[in-house]
């Protein structure tokens, strides 16, 4: 390591540009573009082979997959050239957008322009420290460590040492944030529907609400998009330049990049994953109904020049008769649905008929609820600390690439669960978040925890773990509520003690949310009574009613086992036997006690009874 110096880039924000989305396109679109800028810098600047983390050792290029950061070991400071470089590669993709929508704006063109410039051009501020190699006398004298702070230290050479000092000075630098005017005085012309022109201000942008909407009539927008790009606004929408960006850099440019990210523009809406179960019963049934599948295709080709269809491999499907939005097929929802796509007016009539005709064969879709899965490593920073105290090995170079390696295996194993239909929206590293089907989502995030444990438990004290949150919600609640939700579940089960455990939650159509939370070793009461409702071996209204009589109960602990007790020996049946479920129940609520902060345990229990209820009775309403 003789001459080399350490090296941390980084960049932000990235939070706020990922979660304001509208929809699961956007959220995968942006995240996409966090994962190139850095995958392209790397490239660009031929370092890769001198970087520390990430280790990607089977990369996927449709798969966001690398962090807004990187670590290398490099011969000479690069900072500068590798911000110029990321401003570039940005650069790249905005101008990549603009050019490839061509706004009609006739003379306001240029002043819109300009206005698109502002919100992009220094969006994101890059981050970037390099440091001479210290040893612990230097790194000691530098930072002034007090003898009793020294005790316990876990570095194995200079290498500890100078990526804890550089760790530092870059989350120094990173509290500073440039002051940048986004403040514009533009107006445009505004058509009302009476004819009468006015001269208004731009408001916020409906997906972000951080910048104004570009300054032209949005509720004209025939007149100022394409049509193939105007399908893709939807009715009432107005965006900023970063959210105009994130709308449709799949087409105009990750498209051109490669074929296969082409796909990612027809990209899986939120009704199309509530509809994963309803697909799988609809292919085993074309596939004996050979007249369904040839009206299935006629339909298709109908609607393939809307962003009503999905492109071949996306969530598995490859039959044009499974690559119809599921939207299209739950009745519920045509209100809606031909009132905001009135394209799909015209086909109205082909769509009935083909309802009536899947439930002329026994199936009808009408599930309209779908889950986001968020999870992460547990103190993933307390593994790289130099006193850390779950490595089981002092800190270095080796370890800091071994551990990268390790967690590129994780995000590998678990996009290649082949268990389930899924669409995995950012996988890397230790994160990962991904869009389910209710009835699956926690089985998965169970997997997710074992194979975490299994990649790591070797680098190990104590039990590597994951924590997550996983959120239930309807179709129609705007996305960005229920992202934020379920960056909460995920916050409440890292604050559990302990940590390695998961929040989940059903978020109902005027958006109330009931959750609880789990130890990973303790999921398995939930699983028990999920099954005993679906096989209704459990009354449906079991918990409704023990949770009546639990308000009276002010936590009376002794009381409640004994009203549960008398509950499942009355409405327990079959072969899952009360006593069981009673043992459970009682080991559960005894276990969570321990480790629950702020939640009530017989109250989280209740609510374990509703959230398993409920994916037990969603799961049969295809």
């Amino acid at each position: 390591m003789q001459n080399e110096k350490l090296l941390i880039f980084t960049f932000s924000p990235v939070q706020g540009f990922i979660l304001t989305a509208r929809k699961p396109r956007d959220l995968f679109t942006a995240s996409y573009i966090v994962s190139y800028l850095t995958e392209e810098l790397i490239r660009r600047t031929k370092i890769k082979e001198k970087v520390i983390y990430p280790q990607l050792k089977c990369e996927n290029l449709t798969l966001a997959n690398y962090p807004n950061k990187f670590i290398a070991l490099v011969e000479e400071n690069i900072c500068e050239k590798l911000k110029k470089e990321f401003g570039k590669i940005w650069e790249g993709i905005y101008e990549s957008v603009w050019r490839g929508l061509n706004l009609e704006l006739n003379e306001q063109k240029e002043k819109v322009y300009k206005q698109y410039l502002k919100h992009v051009k220094n969006y994101f501020t890059a981050f970037c420290e390099c440091t001479e190699l210290v040893s612990e006398e230097e790194w000691k004298k530098i930072l002034e460590i007090p003898e009793k702070e020294l005790k316990d230290l876990k570095a194995k050479d200079n290498y500890a040492y100078t990526y804890d000092l550089t760790e530092r000075i870059l989350g120094a630098k990173k509290s500073w944030r440039p002051y940048r005017n986004l403040v514009d005085d533009l107006e445009y012309i505004q058509e009302k529907e009476n004819g009468e022109k006015k001269k208004v201000h731009p408001n916020g942008c409906t997906m972000c609400g951080e910048r104004l909407h570009l300054a032209f009539d949005w509720k004209n927008k025939g007149n100022v998009f394409k049509k193939e790009d105007e399908d893709h606004i939807r009715k009432n929408e107005k965006l900023c330049g970063v959210c105009l960006v994130k709308r449709f850099a799949i087409k105009y440019y990750f498209g051109k990049v490669s074929e296969k990210l082409k796909k990612f523009w027809n990209f899986p809406s939120t009704e199309e994953i509530a509809g994963i179960k309803f697909k799988e019963k609809l292919e085993e049934k074309i596939e004996i109904k050979p007249h369904l599948k040839a009206k299935l295709e006629g339909l298709y080709e109908k609607l393939k020049d809307t962003p009503y269809i999905l492109r071949e491999g996306l969530l598995g499907y490859e039959k044009k008769a499974l690559l119809i939005d599921s939207e299209i097929f739950r009745r519920e929802g045509w209100k809606a649905l031909f009132k905001e796509a009135e394209y799909l007016g015209k086909h109205k009539e082909d769509i009935e008929n083909i309802y009536k005709l899947l439930k002329e064969e026994g199936l009808e879709h009408k599930n309209q609820y779908y889950s986001i899965l968020l999870s992460d490593g547990d103190s993933i920073g307390n593994w790289l600390g130099i006193k850390s105290d779950i490595r089981n090995e002092p800190l270095s170079e080796e370890f800091h690439k071994k551990f990268s390696e390790k967690l590129s295996e994780y995000a590998k194993d678990i996009t290649s669960i082949k268990d389930f239909t899924y669409q995995t929206i950012y996988a890397g590293g230790d994160d990962f978040m991904g869009f389910f089907h209710p009835a699956d989502v926690v089985e998965f995030a169970k997997i997710c925890a074992e194979i975490f444990t299994k990649r790591l438990k070797e680098k190990a004290l104590k039990t590597p773990s994951i924590s997550g949150g996983a959120v239930i919600a309807h179709v129609k609640i705007n996305l960005q509520d229920v992202l934020e939700k379920a960056k909460f579940l995920e916050k409440r089960a890292k604050s559990v003690e302990g940590k390695g455990a998961l929040a989940v939650g059903v978020m109902t159509r005027n958006a109330s949310l009931t959750y609880f939370i789990s130890k990973w070793e303790d999921i398995d009461t939930f699983f028990l009574f999920k099954e005993a409702f679906k096989s209704r071996e459990l009354g449906q209204n079991f918990g409704y009613d023990l949770a009546k009589v639990a308000v009276y109960l002010k936590n009376r602990k002794e009381v409640f086992y004994s009203l549960l007790k008398r509950a499942l020996n009355r409405k327990a049946k079959g072969e899952i036997k009360p006593e069981n479920l009673y043992a459970s129940a009682v080991c559960f609520i005894e276990k969570t006690k321990t480790y629950l902060k702020e939640e009530n345990p017989i109250e989280n229990f209740l609510n374990l009874l509703y959230v398993a209820r409920f994916v037990a009775k969603g799961r049969s309403e295809l």
